[in-house]
């Protein structure tokens, strides 16, 4: 599974592990819910739930990120803040998408981990 986080919000790192958990929660639901995907998260959980987490410039590479994915067919999850805290509401924090590592870094590949 792995994590894009919208570096252009300048979120605290309690709100960026927040806004993660979030996301994963909320892939793993919606794949829990369809069928077919299922098989692809037991697998994910048998190797050891690999989970990265990787910078993205803005809410812009966020979502060509997200079209790259779906058009790829892999499961995304794309949170969206409630605004309540740091940033406003609506705001696209963290993408989250899983699938077969070669294919995931179609999409992901160029991004640099989050430190």
């Amino acid at each position: 599974m792995v994590f894009v986080v919208n570096m252009e919000l300048s979120m605290g790192p309690g709100k960026i592990a927040a806004q993660v958990g979030h996301a994963a929660i909320g892939l793993y639901q919606l794949m829990q819910e369809k069928p077919s995907q299922r098989d692809l998260l037991n697998q994910w959980d048998e190797q050891g739930a690999k989970k990265v987490v990787l910078q993205g410039s803005n809410t812009d590479q966020l979502l060509e990120l997200h079209a790259l994915a779906l058009s790829l067919e892999l499961p995304t999850y794309l949170v969206q803040d409630a605004g309540r805290t740091q940033v406003p509401a609506g705001s696209h924090t963290v993408l989250a998408i899983m699938g077969e590592e070669e294919i995931v870094n179609q999409v992901t590949g160029q991004l640099k981990l989050l430190n």
